[in-house]
């Protein structure tokens, strides 16, 4: 009977112990509780941004700990809840997350953006995020706006040149040699050039377009002149000077109409240089630089191009009191200062002029369906540079050496990386 009677005492005192525990819980709970009347409870893992805010000013105005203790959360929590503070001032007080689709802060701007992206790719018409740009600035430049849209990039691809495995031995080679020639010589940076010819077609469709998700094709719009083509031969300078395009049309005689200011405009059968034309060249272009008429000492850098080897630009070159500099096979993405700095720029910069025009107005058609088509961005800091890059114009004393190396040993160990995968 005693042995009954304890254990129902003590079944009694357990229950008591355990309600008193619960009240002091609740009553904690409640003190705690946010004045948006949210309550803290363990089972609680999702605050909304108004609660958060108010974790991170108390956490600004004494310490982490202390914020995480008032209001019953982890300090983890108020850390990242600190580093997101500009996120939450912008968001809807009543946001938990910032996951999901994010419709925007403008939402009649959105709508306006994606009827017009629509409307232009119903015509085929060519949408980057640069023309998005145009459209509202202040829109497109959440990356994220084509993803919340259900939109996405459609980028076609294409392979970078591969340099040699003896690409060290071939770069400190052209270095001795150019330094040799410029100790030798002392050239002025005026007197110290690279030219190269790159190919221009007559229609430029943009590589990146915004597309719904999973379209299967992309179509763009164009003149249907996507193989034809000029080609352009440009210069420049060591003091970051550009010399006038030459431009290379394909066809047998030249056109009657005049040619714009500026450029000069020559014809051959297949739009492509040959020996004559870079003799030509040489005599138009390179030979009215400044200080040519004084017949100055200079140096020309070209790649390997079979045209540039040939004897008449040799002796052409060297009548002109010049000495020729040819870039090893397969280091002209490296070397060729017109790769490094100025080919893509003048390319992007065609093509962002060729998209203006194409989405500027509307535009008379072919029968076939076709657009008929109607008839500088690149800094001299960005040239000096470039032939600093390429080891032509470093300084004599090799304190500009390590610019050489800038991306190339990244590049390298890439290659070596994939090579052993």
């Amino acid at each position: 009977v005693n042995v009954t009677s304890l254990l129902e005492r003590l079944s009694y005192f357990s229950d008591q112990l355990l309600y008193a525990t619960m009240e002091r819980s609740r009553d904690y709970l409640e003190k705690s509780a946010s004045k948006v009347g949210q309550i803290n409870q363990h089972v609680r893992n999702s605050y909304d941004a108004n609660f958060k805010l108010m974790v991170v000013n108390e956490a600004e105005s004494s310490n982490n700990c202390k914020a995480a203790k008032k209001f019953g959360v982890t300090e983890c929590n108020v850390q990242r809840w600190r580093a997101q503070k500009e996120r939450l001032k912008n968001t809807n007080s009543q946001r938990k997350a910032f996951r999901g689709p994010q419709s925007g802060k403008f939402a009649e701007l959105d709508d306006r953006i994606y009827e017009y992206v629509i409307e232009k790719r119903r015509d085929a018409m060519p949408i980057t995020r640069e023309i998005i740009q145009l459209r509202a600035l202040e829109l497109a430049k959440d990356t994220g706006w084509c993803t919340c849209k259900g939109l996405t990039l459609r980028r076609r691809t294409s392979l970078a040149q591969r340099l040699p495995s003896d690409f060290e031995e071939k770069l400190l080679s052209f270095q001795r040699y150019v330094l040799k020639l410029r100790k030798t010589h002392s050239y002025p940076l005026d007197q110290i050039g690279n030219a190269d010819q790159t190919p221009v077609f007559f229609d430029m469709p943009t590589s990146v377009n915004v597309a719904k998700k999973g379209d299967k094709s992309v179509i763009v719009r164009s003149t249907g002149n996507e193989k034809n083509r000029i080609t352009v031969m440009l210069a420049c300078l060591a003091d970051g000077t550009k010399l006038p395009p030459y431009v290379i049309l394909k066809r047998k005689t030249m056109p009657k109409e005049t040619m714009p200011a500026g450029i000069i405009v020559r014809a051959q059968e297949k739009g492509w240089m040959d020996t004559d034309l870079v003799v030509d060249w040489l005599k138009v272009v390179w030979g009215r630089r400044c200080g040519a008429l004084h017949k100055k000492r200079n140096m020309l850098v070209l790649d390997a191009f079979r045209g540039h080897l040939m004897e008449p630009v040799k002796t052409q070159l060297r009548k002109m009191n010049g000495d020729l500099v040819i870039i090893p096979g397969g280091m002209t993405s490296q070397l060729q200062v017109l790769d490094v700095v100025v080919n893509k720029s003048f390319k992007d910069n065609l093509c962002k002029r060729y998209t203006e025009w194409l989405l500027s107005g509307d535009h008379s058609l072919t029968p076939t369906g076709k657009l008929q088509k109607p008839a500088d961005a690149i800094s001299q800091e960005s040239i000096i540079h470039g032939f600093k890059k390429c080891c032509i114009s470093n300084a004599l004393d090799g304190s500009e050496d390590d610019i050489l190396w800038e991306g190339l040993v990244e590049h390298h160990d890439s290659d070596d990386s994939e090579s052993l995968a």
